[in-house]
């Protein structure tokens, strides 16, 4: 039951600003949408993000990533995604949920990758503190060796 109540914490509807980069590409900055439905019946949320993007120096958001899926509760506090991101992609994550003061904090590891073979590895983390979600997701691919940060961001519950 403790379980299920830190997904009821990642439910709703956020929105936010965030902050991209990569050694391969140039900085921009997004906004983002997200929006995590619990299932009543099942300890599972679905979830949906999209972000719209604005490279350095231009003016206008276009849009840029889509991205959906499931965040399904295992046994203890161990959770896994599994999501299809536009282009193709498809990604599993595993990792854990874990409570703190006021929120929680999930730290998401990629297991499998399809239908991009650039990527190596990913890893997430999305902290929850009262309405306030934040997260980083680090990648490392073909062209870049080591984990990197790619994105940052911060989203208010609306």
């Amino acid at each position: 039951m403790i379980m299920i109540n830190l997904l009821k914490l990642l439910a709703g509807e956020w929105a936010g600003t965030g902050l991209g980069g990569y050694p391969t590409i140039e900085s921009f900055e997004y906004l983002e949408t997200l929006s995590l439905t619990l299932d009543e019946a099942r300890p599972f949320l679905h979830y949906e993000q999209k972000t719209r993007r604005r490279n350095v120096g231009q003016t206008d958001f276009i849009p840029s990533h889509w991205e959906t899926g499931f965040l399904y509760l295992l046994s203890d506090n161990q959770v896994e995604v599994a999501n299809a991101q536009i282009g193709g992609r498809v990604e599993v994550l595993a990792g854990t949920i874990e409570p703190v003061a006021a929120g929680l904090v999930l730290r998401l590891q990629s297991s499998h990758f399809a239908n991009d073979p650039r990527m190596q590895e990913a890893s997430r983390t999305i902290t929850v503190n009262g309405d306030t979600l934040h997260y980083t997701m680090y990648m490392q691919t073909t062209k870049v060796p080591q984990l990197a940060l790619h994105l940052e961001a911060t989203l208010e519950r609306q």
